[in-house]
């Protein structure tokens, strides 16, 4: 989770805010010759160098006025402001003039007037430590181009805007979850007029990607008049040509290969105004133009609730992954992302190689069967024998490994997959697995939660990759905070339960978020629990998912809303079921005898 900003418990911020000068007060006239002088001068430059200080509380120019006239005759509509608290006495007003003697009532009451006070009456002070300085010492070196000030922030459809760049997931994360958090979206989006490639924030851009908004806030700028710097020491100085034709042709240039020279600036944009919903009506009939398509536009998957489990008090909702349509299973959902990402990057060949126990395995080869793309499949021995048949049926090679966990096959795939030219995609360490979970799992979640009037007490589901319970736990953690709690489902030691293992082995996501508890379950608890919903509630759900409501039996209290994230369903596990019932069966001629 993120921390609060507190950065206006100092008396002023550190950030840099891009503010409408229509919303800015002058307390001072200026000097013409002065403004004469400063306007040119900037004009030259094509920049404004330094930021103003203005007050929080009144939006009244504390410093800076002829910065403020001057871009204001130059035609820019906006201009960079450090926020100072006026309000704190840590912040002085002294007069240039031996015989006045100002107030801070004085500048407010000027501010908001018609009577402003004459040039080079106030002067204004702060203490910063041990020392008292003029209040510019806070002012930033922004260098904005008058480019940027000049333009208004546009909301723009985010599929016509083009980025250079790949960006570390790791860099995103904080700005999705700060977004999420104060419904703000504060970066804006710095991209060319003619070309639409993104030159700054392409972070900010994934974020809201991620967030599933519709718009982005930009700047159109023109790029010829930006200054660029390399930050790659492999690469020569950016040139404008490849960075448009990083933009429109690809491929995209590796994280952080360049900077936009100015100082990064902050507005102010409401999240909700850029997640507006599109017209769906096509999908209220369940109508897709292909079997991908039936996928993606077929989410949400459906939130129900166990009556059973329920009571006046609690009520316990199932999020049933089985009903995607390739593996009937959340898998589905990383097949897909993993595949698409890979083929943005321009790194899908002709075969794909995965290590998987079944699910993963079935979505990648139904997904790439569409694109024309062959799967070659490793699997542990251990896993159940129909998997093999449902794969062959799919036209994938399976090859069966002396392995127990899938995780323990990957050097072997990655060694093979290298050798032959293949595509290793490597569900365990591909942030598309996350990313599609948080972007869309974790999101739609809520949102179904929401249509009932609930915000969830406690989310359970299982880790495997720990892929999806990690994105579901960054988005409620820094939505919700620890109102929620995040429990994790793993087998006991010794244990095998298809789709899932334990924390020691190795999750990458895991380890980036916040977890409250991990729940042990042996096989027979979790089959027995399957069963058990089964009998209740008519849903078959498969070994992972019965861990999960094991689980929950195990933790759950008498009050809340409880959401148990249930994978698939339990149509490939008839070799576990009927070993469980034929046990059952001997153990009951036993205890007859």
């Amino acid at each position: 989770m993120l921390k609060k900003d507190d950065s206006m418990a100092k008396p002023y911020t550190t950030e840099v805010q891009l503010i409408e000068l229509e919303k800015l007060r002058q307390h001072e006239e200026v000097d013409p010759a002065h403004l004469k002088e400063l306007k040119e001068e900037i004009r030259s430059d094509k920049i404004l160098k330094f930021a103003i200080v203005v007050d929080k509380n009144t939006n009244v120019i504390l410093d800076g006025e002829h910065r403020f006239n001057s871009i204001k005759e130059l035609g820019c509509r906006r201009i960079p402001v450090v926020y100072a608290n006026y309000n704190s006495p840590d912040i002085q007003v002294q007069s240039w003039r031996n015989n006045l003697h100002l107030t801070k009532k004085d500048i407010i009451e000027a501010g908001l007037s018609e009577k402003k006070l004459p040039p080079k009456t106030s002067k204004h002070v702060m203490k910063i430590g041990n020392r008292v300085l003029h209040i510019s010492a806070i002012q930033k070196r922004t260098d904005v181009p008058l480019e940027v000030l000049r333009n208004e922030i546009e909301l723009i459809d985010i599929r016509n805007v083009k980025p250079t760049m790949h960006t570390e997931l790791r860099e995103v994360l904080p700005l999705y979850a700060k977004f999420l958090d104060t419904g703000i979206v504060d970066n804006p989006i710095i991209i060319d007029r003619k070309t639409s490639v993104i030159l700054e924030g392409h972070e900010a851009f994934q974020a809201l990607d991620l967030l599933s908004a519709k718009k982005v806030p930009a700047i159109k700028v023109n790029i010829l008049e930006m200054k660029m710097r390399s930050l790659q020491s492999c690469l020569k100085p950016m040139a404008t040509e490849a960075i448009i034709e990083a933009g429109l042709k690809g491929p995209r240039l590796p994280p952080k290969s360049f900077k936009v020279l100015f100082e990064p600036l902050k507005v102010s944009v409401p999240l909700g105004e850029l997640l507006a919903p599109e017209e769906k009506d096509r999908r209220i009939f369940k109508v897709y133009n292909s079997a991908l398509e039936s996928l993606y536009e077929g989410w949400p998957t459906p939130l129900v609730k166990l009556n059973s489990s329920s009571s006046d008090k609690r009520s316990v909702w199932a999020k049933l992954e089985g009903y995607n349509p390739f593996s009937n299973s959340v898998k589905d959902r990383i097949g897909w992302s993993m595949i698409m990402e890979a083929l943005e990057r321009g790194e899908l060949k002709e075969v794909i190689y995965e290590a998987t126990s079944t699910n993963t395995g079935i979505a990648l080869t139904s997904i790439a069967n569409t694109l024309g793309v062959r799967a070659k499949l490793y699997m542990p021995m251990v896993i159940q024998k129909v998997s093999d048949t449902y794969l062959r049926v799919l036209g994938a090679e399976v090859v069966r490994l002396p392995v127990s966990l899938t995780v323990e096959a990957i050097e072997q795939v990655n060694s093979e997959a290298k050798a032959n030219k293949s595509t290793h995609l490597n569900q365990f360490e591909n942030d598309a697995n996350f990313k599609v979970h948080l972007k869309y799992t974790a999101r739609e979640l809520d949102q179904q939660l929401q249509s009932v009037g609930l915000k969830p007490s406690c989310i359970i589901g299982g880790l495997g990759t720990s892929g999806h319970m990690s994105a579901i736990s960054f988005y409620f953690k820094n939505k919700y905070r620890n109102d929620v709690k995040i429990v994790g489902v793993q087998p006991a030691p010794n244990e095998v339960i298809p789709g899932i293992r334990r924390v020691e082995t190795g999750m990458k996501w895991f380890h980036w978020v916040d977890f409250d508890e991990v729940v042990d379950v042996k096989q027979v608890e979790a089959i027995e629990a399957a069963i058990s919903i089964a009998r209740k509630e008519g849903l078959l759900i498969g070994l992972s998912a019965g861990a999960v409501v094991h689980a929950f039996n195990k933790i759950s209290k008498d009050e809340g809303a409880y959401v148990l994230i249930l994978p698939d369903t339990g149509y490939k596990y008839a070799e576990q079921f009927e070993n469980y019932f034929k046990n059952l069966e001997e153990h009951r001629r036993c205890n007859a005898c």
